[in-house]
């Protein structure tokens, strides 16, 4: 998978940016530790070089495995461009023709006026 389409250069790909001194500061005051700016920054800076990712792995791991579990067809995600549905568009669109064919039979449209509008509603034909 390319991060982006060399033909347009639009990139596809999600990508995070953590600010370790301003998320350091956030989680601080969280958990309501005053720290100065100097103490902040070392602690960035140590987190910088000592960080790791296995919880954020975990967790796209979980999600992962939760979505191929609970879907079925995952496969229907992918979108096949070109192909074509087979006649059960066009056998819905005849039903609904049909319908409207039928609803025709059973109403006839009248006119309400009013003096700033006219409107057409159906009316049942009384049998």
């Amino acid at each position: 998978m390319e991060p982006y389409d060399t033909n347009t250069g639009v990139h596809n790909r999600v990508q995070i940016t953590i600010d370790l001194n301003e998320l350091v500061w956030a989680r601080g005051q969280h958990l309501k530790q005053e720290m100065s700016v100097n103490q902040a920054e070392y602690l960035a800076e140590t987190l910088r070089r000592t960080l790791t990712w296995d919880t954020m792995y975990g967790m796209i791991d979980e999600v992962i495995l939760e979505f191929f579990d609970n879907h079925e067809h995952p496969e229907i995600w992918d979108p096949h461009y070109g192909e074509t549905a087979g006649d059960e568009p066009a056998a819905t669109f005849e039903k609904q023709a049909k319908q409207r064919e039928k609803a025709k039979k059973e109403f006839e449209m009248v006119e309400l006026k009013s003096p700033a509008w006219t409107i057409q509603v159906p009316m049942r034909i009384k049998k």
